[in-house]
């Protein structure tokens, strides 16, 4: 097994590849084939650095977050050419092609749409790469399906010693011609009375009267109950 810890560069080669980086920052492909180079060899361990983190913050001004985006960015445009013969000219470009780069035959649709366009990966803007890879790269579907959105169960009506319209509690609730009405001769609406047997027990979570001595869950609020 190979030690991933084990510095494979020289001294001379790490100055080469830092000054890349230092002069090169310009051209993205040098630099960031000089980081990954830099990375894999664990070049960072000759400078006094137990990580490429700290080394890319002291030696070079940037974030590893950034040296990554660098080194990504250069795998991206040196598949790019392979593809087409052809790179593409800033690292942003570069990023938005690794969309694609995965397959060659998507790389070359894309230089193809491009030239219809009159123009090229080497020398459309990024706006304009971004919107043709948009376009051939395949569509992802989502991993779990959306889960149906079920109505909603119809309200389960309550019983209240509350008038609906007048919101007070009578003393009574007085019989007419038409039914039952509101006890308050202010109101005197028209209501519904159910009738709840004496011995009815509340629900402990929700308070309402369990008309069902046997029932196994509240009707209104869903509570499971303890049957005895």
């Amino acid at each position: 097994m190979s030690d991933t810890t084990a510095i494979t560069i020289v001294e001379k080669q790490l100055t080469t590849l830092e000054d890349k980086v230092r002069r090169g920052l310009a051209s993205f492909m040098e630099v960031g084939t000089a980081l990954q180079r830099i990375k894999e060899t664990n070049g960072f361990r000759l400078r006094g650095f137990e990580d490429f983190n700290g080394y890319c913050e002291q030696t070079f001004g940037f974030s590893a977050s950034n040296g990554y985006k660098m080194i990504a960015a250069a795998e991206s445009a040196k598949k790019v050419e392979k593809a087409i013969g052809e790179k593409p000219r800033t690292a942003e470009a570069a990023r938005v092609l690794g969309k694609v780069t995965h397959d060659p035959k998507l790389i070359e649709k894309v230089q193809e749409k491009l030239k219809k366009a009159g123009e090229s990966i080497a020398t459309a803007t990024v706006e304009k790469i971004d919107q043709i890879v948009e376009t051939v790269r395949p569509k992802t579907k989502p991993m779990f399906p959306e889960a149906k959105k079920e109505p909603p169960a119809p309200a389960v009506p309550t019983l209240s010693d509350t008038c609906p319209t007048c919101h007070q509690q009578p003393l009574n609730y007085v019989r007419q011609a038409d039914g039952w009405h509101c006890g308050f001769a202010a109101c005197n609406a028209p209501v519904m009375v159910g009738v709840i047997p004496a011995h009815a027990q509340a629900c402990p979570a929700c308070g309402a009267a369990l008309l069902n001595s046997a029932a196994e869950f509240c009707e209104v609020c869903g509570c499971i109950l303890e049957v005895a």
